[in-house]
């Protein structure tokens, strides 16, 4: 089905407010991508600009890309594996549905898996990281309602998507895929879920912000985990004007918050190795009314979920570390969702999703009951 293109919205440079009245899902332009652009196992995909929710549950657009497999769709549409990525950047030149196929292969070989293994894929990049606007990092209602929003968005593009689906993500994409799935009985009753797998998931964030101290000195290469939380204090003052997120910010820590909005993840980390982390805060993150507010805008909700969640995490992680999964599994188990954690000894960061496919999918595909 071709989507008519809406004027003056141009995926890459498209303003973050829809039209006035426009519908949650509706696709404001729909582009076709080149064999270039489709990860293996695809036979077709598109770049989606759609419209969504953000913290506050106002409209804004986001892109994503779906992609489709080959051959005919089973009787009642291809069933949705929905990923979610980890973090790229906050930038629209950030944005994933814009890479080449083989990049995709390499960083996100769920996508390709779920493709052979005869799913469509639905992967959001997130309000503002592609559509213009202020992206809300790791902010979870505006990451899971993009996650949900982009099944409906591709469902309108071609009708062979089917209402049922799966959450899946890896880090920043696992914190998403928990939120969507948290979100999704009341704001999605209309597209079953069937479960969630989370890879390494970021939680329990809303601890590890306030370690960025004033007086904290240089930590090496670990400077570099400062540009993700400049990326949660802009989303977080975008969502949250009223905390004068600046104010807890020196000269430099002010300039750098600004670089970091047009930096992706990568560069910015490099540029920041040299950067002790003191020297970008003022004050302390230590006043309750911001805690609160940090806590209302990431924190993982621990219960309420209504489908199976699953939690896979590499234990020699040093970028979203192990400890912090077994507390939110914890957190989780206490507040009744039965939630297994499967550790992957001497698997870090990055590999735990290759590590992590095989286990995965057999969960996966018995969500959707099949062998």
């Amino acid at each position: 089905m071709v989507v008519s293109i809406v004027a003056t919205m141009i995926v890459g440079t498209a303003s973050a407010a829809p039209a006035p009245g426009a519908r949650i899902g509706s696709v404001l332009q729909d582009s076709a991508l080149s064999s270039g652009q489709l990860p293996s196992g695809a036979a077709r995909g598109h770049r989606l600009l759609y419209v969504t929710r953000d913290q506050h549950g106002k409209q804004v657009t986001s892109t994503g890309a779906l992609y489709l497999p080959d051959g005919r769709p089973p009787a009642g549409g291809w069933p949705v594996f929905s990923w979610a990525h980890g973090t790229s950047g906050i930038s629209d030149n950030c944005s994933p549905s814009v890479s080449s196929g083989a990049r995709r292969d390499k960083l996100e070989p769920t996508i390709s898996k779920a493709l052979r293994s005869g799913y469509a894929v639905t992967a959001t990049d997130y309000p503002g990281v592609g559509s213009g606007g202020v992206a809300e990092y790791l902010g979870g209602r505006a990451e899971g309602y993009s996650v949900i929003d982009m099944i409906r968005a591709s469902r309108t593009v071609d009708p062979s998507v089917s209402r049922r689906w799966v959450s899946s993500g890896h880090s920043q994409g696992g914190h998403s895929a928990i939120w969507a799935a948290r979100l999704a009985p009341r704001y999605a009753p209309d597209l079953p879920l069937l479960g969630t797998v989370a890879f390494a998931p970021a939680s329990n964030i809303e601890r590890v912000v306030p370690l960025m101290a004033p007086g904290v000195g240089d930590l090496g290469r670990f400077n570099a985990f400062s540009g993700l939380i400049l990326y949660i204090l802009s989303g977080l003052d975008h969502a949250r004007p009223d905390l004068h997120v600046t104010g807890y910010l020196t000269q430099a820590g002010r300039t750098w918050l600004g670089r970091a909005q047009h930096m992706c993840v990568g560069e910015l980390g490099t540029a920041l190795v040299g950067v002790p982390p003191g020297t970008l805060v003022a004050k302390p993150f230590t006043d309750p009314k911001f805690i609160a507010a940090l806590a209302d805008y990431l924190a993982v909700p621990p219960g309420g979920y209504r489908t199976p969640v699953r939690i896979e995490h590499g234990v020699s992680d040093t970028t979203v570390p192990f400890p912090l999964s077994l507390a939110l599994t914890s957190q989780m188990r206490s507040a009744g969702t039965d939630v297994p954690l499967i550790p992957y000894p001497g698997v870090n960061h990055m590999q735990v999703v290759t590590a992590g496919i095989p286990d995965a999918f057999r969960a996966i595909n018995g969500y959707f009951g099949r062998s």
